[in-house]
């Protein structure tokens, strides 16, 4: 009778390293609009939750991968206006359908990973709403006047209307 092995010791378990030819593989796919996935599963033979192990323990690499995200996502978008700029009349209506979709999805995916395709948004902006007038050059002849000196201002010249109009 044979021994089960033990499952609780994996390769996986150990930290992964990638050397920097393995790194900038994955980088020029991303940069070309290619899926990492495929990079990761097929090429390397690795796990894609233990590359992103490998990013979250790496913040140089992460901030390199997120910028090449953001550039395949543009090299998308390019590839999908030379598609439709193209004069392309022999798609089938299976290939037209995926396209569609595929143009659906890009449309979704790309404010999410680019700046540069962020959509409109409200923008609420605080101001102060308060004018304050002031000369530079002569403060100290500077009439400090309040609403209650306007008021008794008021009433003084009321009177005097009145007074000069009694005559």
């Amino acid at each position: 009778m044979n021994k089960s092995k033990s499952i609780s010791k994996t390769k996986n378990n150990l930290p992964l390293n990638l050397t920097d030819t393995e790194q900038n593989t994955i980088l020029a796919t991303i940069y070309d609009g290619g899926i990492p996935h495929i990079v990761v599963k097929d090429t390397l033979k690795i796990s894609l939750m233990s590359f992103y192990k490998f990013l979250d323990q790496n913040p140089k690499f992460k901030e390199k991968f997120n910028e090449a995200q953001e550039i395949g996502i543009k090299t998308l978008v390019e590839k999908m206006l030379a598609i439709f700029s193209s004069d392309v009349t022999e798609m089938s209506n299976e290939e037209l359908l995926f396209l569609r979709e595929k143009q659906n999805y890009l449309k979704w995916l790309a404010p999410r990973v680019s700046s540069l395709f962020q959509e409109k948004q409200n923008l609420n902006v605080k101001s102060n709403s308060s004018i304050r007038i002031s000369w530079e050059d002569n403060q100290d002849d500077l009439i400090d006047v309040s609403a209650e000196d306007v008021s008794s201002w008021r009433t003084l010249l009321f009177s005097f209307e009145e007074s000069s109009n009694d005559k």
